[in-house]
């Protein structure tokens, strides 16, 4: 089976977590567990792809200090190929302040460092990284500016794009949408794109079309327990969430792109694809942490063949 080159380019965070029995109401003081874990929505995508047995490459930029070590020590630790990562004397790391609660929900604030110095050059310069009909995957952590250039190269490079639109930030101009292969957004990523509340299934085709209304070619919506809504303007389906026990929902969507990407890599048609990145997200929720979290291929082929042999 012939894999077609995969890369991701976005952020990079040393997550500070705090594990807490609830969230913090404003001005409150609560106590919990503190843990150093490696994030960033770019390098966890990536790193979920590593555990599926893929060599994604990564984009991304770190600071010169320890936390740039630690990050990039984690990376190549996880099967990431590290050739495109930039190394910026005198700069700092991104980092990001997470809280999360026992029934696994999170807030989340980042400070992104080196990953908001990013230029249009910069991705210019990195142009090389991205091979002969490779599968991009892009992220919204990135300066708007850096990103419409990497869209741009899309027409030269010729590579099919995956854009997650996390976290939301308004600006990227029509031609740039219009390069997207496929947008992923959450649900409230969407309605903070097309206005739209997506409260059944009604509502989740209108965002879908709303999102096509855009530019991208097709439009994947998670809706977390609810599954996942695809929508090219020819075809729709929704594929059901997995049921399990939520630990920790912080690496969610990252798992979600990661694997979603991985199986398109691998050829896996668009339906079943779909279905692998729900259960590599459904794994990484029951396990706390980011990157750590992302579960193996074994394991996701193990989860797999168990649901589908419940459903015969």
């Amino acid at each position: 089976m012939s894999t077609r080159p995969l890369i991701f380019f976005g952020t990079t965070n040393l997550d500070l977590c705090f594990n807490v029995e609830r969230l913090p109401t404003p001005g409150e003081s609560l106590i919990g567990s503190l843990v150093r874990n490696a994030g960033g929505k770019g390098a966890n995508q990536a790193v979920a792809a590593a555990r599926l047995g893929l060599t994604p490459r990564l984009f991304t930029r770190l600071g010169d200090d320890e936390a740039g070590v630690e990050l990039l020590r984690s990376l190549v630790n996880a099967g990431v190929d590290t050739q495109a990562v930039q190394i910026a004397s005198g700069e700092v790391s991104g980092s990001a302040l997470v809280m999360v609660g026992d029934d696994g929900g999170n807030m989340i604030v980042i400070d992104p460092g080196a990953n908001a110095n990013v230029t249009s050059d910069i991705i210019e310069g990195a142009a090389h990284y991205i091979q002969k009909d490779a599968i991009v995957v892009a992220e919204m952590g990135l300066p708007t500016a850096a990103l419409e250039r990497l869209f741009a190269l899309k027409d030269e490079r010729g590579f099919t794009l995956i854009f997650n639109p996390a976290p939301v930030r308004h600006g990227l101009t029509r031609d740039a949408w219009s390069k997207v292969d496929f947008v992923t957004p959450n649900e409230s990523e969407a309605y903070e794109l097309t206005g739209i509340e997506i409260v059944s299934m009604e509502e989740a085709a209108q965002a879908a079309n709303a999102l096509l209304a855009l530019g991208p070619k097709a439009a994947l919506i998670t809706l977390g327990e609810r599954g996942a809504y695809f929508s090219d303007g020819n075809q729709t389906f929704l594929v059901p969430a997995f049921p399990v026990v939520v630990v920790d929902t912080t690496a969610a969507g990252d798992a979600f792109n990661g694997g979603f990407a991985a199986a398109l890599a691998t050829g896996t048609p668009i339906r079943a694809a779909v279905r692998q990145a729900m259960a590599v997200a459904a794994l990484c929720v029951t396990r706390r942490g980011a990157q750590q979290a992302m579960p193996s291929v074994a394991e996701v082929d193990e989860f797999l063949n168990h649901k589908t042999l419940m459903e015969i």
